[in-house]
């Protein structure tokens, strides 16, 4: 049964869109700066702060007069003492009229026009640090989802190629066919789950084309570099608080409407006016007996409001201003909960990450350990596809982790109002090391080798240096791979596969028991800080049919510890594979025979 799309050309047309050419990919923030003001939801938010600004406007004109200029120009008939008589009369006049005191309503109006701007301003800054984390959580998401295909790719590779080789077993006879039917499930399994991330993976690039205009053809880790004040949680409070810009816009709209209370109150008092008229001409055919042609009048008034209606404006301001400051103290509660789940989480994925990426490199060593394994008969398939599947799921738990702390993060900085700022100065690629991702083939020779991480610490270093091969050396190429490979699981600290390489029924010496010598050296690998190990003067003895001896000097170090002893490892051949039967430090070292 072959597959509809080979995962070796999937993980190929995956590293040719999202993994190569990273020079050319374009970085988070020339994305955000690109397309930011492109969004309607922040050209809404900018034309609302331009409308909280005309209204500000609209508030300053009450401060000034009001001029009036009239003109008339009417045909009457009239009738004097019985007689009609038609009348043509032009007048003009002019008037000013100035609020000279309104019980401070003006000047509350305009307090509240302020504030409604700034409330405005904290809002287009709000939207500005949404639609950010909007194309951060969105850019992340396809990286993670491209890390993840690709790893999957590679896992259904490996797969297949365990497949062809029980497909050669089942037909030689050696294995049963229920073999390959169960290799055939574990690869059908993994075609799901590739199909579903796929679909995904199109949905969040589909998403990405909504909000850029333009195709995710090469996009690179994102990470941000945390600052001093993003690991404490009380000083990271307390600069939200200030800085939030949606609570800011809450806070601004509650004291808006402390000071349309004012307003309101304004109306209690009596509106003092001042008005001056002056009747400019006057101009009446034919002319009457008696009329104005010239005049110039002041007048000074006072209006006090009556009945219930500015009582009830009163009260409706009050209530609308503890409405608005209650939100903004719910407001308040809600970003201090959210900042408080944000930073344990953001927290505890920082601290988890090196152990994932170990999770990564001892399921690689296992997993190639256990290839290995069942090429020589010691493992089941069931035990390498459920070996395979742990390190599927293990990069997948990494690169999940990587992309929850880039969202993370990025939410915490949005609800400061600091995200776009630190994309400009604090932003950097973080790209995943393809030996993590799976991409980069790792041979099943160097089952127990560690694999290098990004921002860790160096692998355990092993140099295995021989003199020129003696005609008994070369005879025995297998046994030289198998002392590389012993010296590397020791270097790993993987006991499992250190072990591997011993009889079963390793007799360690000194009164010491099997059991006792292997709860030693698995306590020992677990506590040794970095080991580093290397041999040289490498010799090998013919002991009989099936039996070698190797001796070498060992250098060995660990944290602070060093030793450089001369070791002899006699070497078994059991079930076709080459195994320790007995391992001496020699008190000195020995000369050349």
């Amino acid at each position: 049964m072959r597959p509809l799309l080979r995962p070796t050309r999937l993980a190929a047309l995956l590293l040719g869109l999202g993994f190569l050419a990273q020079a050319q990919a374009e970085t988070l923030p020339a994305v955000v700066d690109k397309v930011l003001l492109q969004q309607p939801s922040v050209r809404s938010a900018q034309a609302l702060l331009r409308a909280a600004e005309a209204q500000i406007t609209q508030a300053r004109s009450d401060f000034l007069p009001s001029v009036g200029l009239s003109y008339r120009n009417a045909d009457s008939r009239d009738e004097t003492q019985g007689r009609p008589l038609d009348r043509n009369i032009r007048r003009s006049d002019a008037s000013l009229r100035w609020n000279l005191f309104n019980g401070g309503a003006d000047t509350a109006r305009l307090q509240a026009g302020s504030l409604n701007r700034d409330a405005a301003d904290a809002d287009l800054d709000n939207v500005l640090e949404q639609v950010s984390y909007e194309i951060t959580e969105n850019y992340t998401d396809i990286v993670r989802l491209r890390h993840t295909v690709g790893s999957l790719a590679a896992t259904l590779e490996r797969q297949e190629r365990v497949e062809a080789n029980v497909a050669k077993r089942v037909e030689a006879g050696r294995i049963s066919p229920a073999e390959l039917d169960l290799m055939r499930v574990r690869l059908i399994q993994n075609r799901t789950i590739l199909g579903q991330l796929r679909a995904q993976l199109g949905t969040a690039e589909y998403r990405y084309r909504l909000l850029t205009g333009q195709a995710p053809e090469q996009l690179e880790t994102p990470a941000i570099r945390p600052a001093d004040g993003d690991t404490d949680i009380d000083a990271l409070v307390e600069r939200i608080h200030e800085r939030n810009p949606r609570l800011r816009a809450a806070l601004q709209r509650a004291a808006a409407r402390q000071a349309e209370i004012g307003v309101a109150r304004g109306s209690f008092f009596p509106a003092v006016d001042l008005s001056y008229s002056k009747r400019l001409d006057n101009t009446t055919i034919p002319v009457p007996v008696s009329d104005t042609d010239r005049s110039g009048q002041v007048q000074v008034s006072f209006d006090i409001p009556l009945g219930g209606k500015n009582l009830g404006r009163h009260t409706e301001a009050v209530e609308r201003h503890q409405a608005a400051q209650a939100d903004a103290d719910d407001l308040m509660l809600k970003v201090s909960k959210d900042i408080t789940d944000l930073q344990r989480q953001y927290n505890e994925a920082r601290q988890i990450a090196p152990l994932l990426e170990q999770r990564v490199a001892s399921a690689q060593r296992v997993s190639t350990a256990y290839e290995l394994h069942f090429e020589a008969g010691r493992r089941s398939l069931n035990d390498l596809s459920i070996t395979q599947d742990d390190l599927f799921n293990a990069q997948r738990a990494l690169i999940e982790n990587r992309a929850q702390q880039t969202t993370l993060q990025a939410q915490l900085l949005g609800l400061a109002g600091e995200l776009r700022s630190a994309l400009r100065t604090r932003y950097r690629a973080a790209p995943i090391a393809p030996e993590l991702l799976g991409t980069t083939y790792v041979s099943p020779a160097l089952a127990a080798a560690p694999v290098p991480t990004v921002d860790a610490a160096p692998a355990p270093q092993v140099e295995l240096v021989t003199p020129p091969a003696s005609p008994a050396d070369v005879g025995e190429p297998a046994l030289r791979a198998r002392l590389e490979a012993w010296l590397v699981a020791w270097s790993a600290r993987d006991y499992d596969a250190y072990r591997a390489f011993y009889v079963a029924d390793f007799k360690p010496g000194k009164g010491r028991s099997t059991a006792q010598w292997e709860a030693e050296r698995r306590q020992r690998l677990a506590d040794a800080k970095s080991p580093s190990l290397r041999i040289e003067g490498l010799r090998l003895k013919a002991r009989g049919a099936g039996r070698y001896s190797t001796l070498f000097m060992q250098h060995y170090s660990a944290g602070n510890y060093r030793d450089t002893v001369r070791k002899q490892l006699d070497w078994l051949k059991v079930d076709g594979q080459w195994k320790i039967a007995g391992e001496t430090v020699l008190a000195a070292p020995a000369k050349a025979d």
